[in-house]
């Protein structure tokens, strides 16, 4: 993939979210998909066969903060590996993130991506009310089951 076909999968991919601007994603890497924020950065240098995609999940709440993580870290183990995603924290803004990166996206098409995208902000969504709920007691392997849409691994 280059960075042309990288900017028409994203102008499709807005076309089927039904985005006001259809070149807002390919020009600013950032796209809302029912209020979730996801960012997806391609560089033909580097990485021509991957796509990576950063999704926010929620600010991390200030009580229970070290149990919020602990969550996290089991749902890396549960995943296990970067091809399911990875969770994690990002620093600078506060902000539990889950990472995922799409191989061979040439093979995707606008309507494949915005599918998986909308799985996402689903996923995130459910682990805004679930994950960062320190009162919240259903275990994490539950927790990662009814947040997720399995067939978004496989198209992934």
């Amino acid at each position: 993939m280059d960075q042309t076909a990288f900017r028409a999968l994203c102008y499709s991919t807005s076309i089927e979210l039904r985005c006001k601007d259809a070149d807002a994603l390919g020009n600013t890497n950032i796209i809302d998909v029912d209020n979730v924020r996801i960012g997806l950065f391609f560089d033909e240098d580097i990485a021509p066969d991957r796509i990576l995609c950063y999704i926010e999940i929620g600010k991390l709440p200030l009580v229970e903060r070290e149990e919020i993580l602990e969550r996290i870290l089991a749902l890396n183990l549960l995943t296990g590996s970067k091809t399911s995603g990875v969770y994690g924290l990002d620093q600078q803004s506060d902000t539990l993130i889950f990472v995922q990166q799409f191989l061979y996206p040439e093979l995707m098409t606008g309507e494949d991506l915005a599918g998986i995208l909308q799985g996402y902000s689903s996923h995130a969504l459910s682990l805004q009310q679930n994950l960062l709920d320190p009162s919240n007691l259903q275990p994490v392997p539950e927790i990662l089951t009814n947040s997720f849409n399995a067939g978004l691994q496989a198209m992934a």
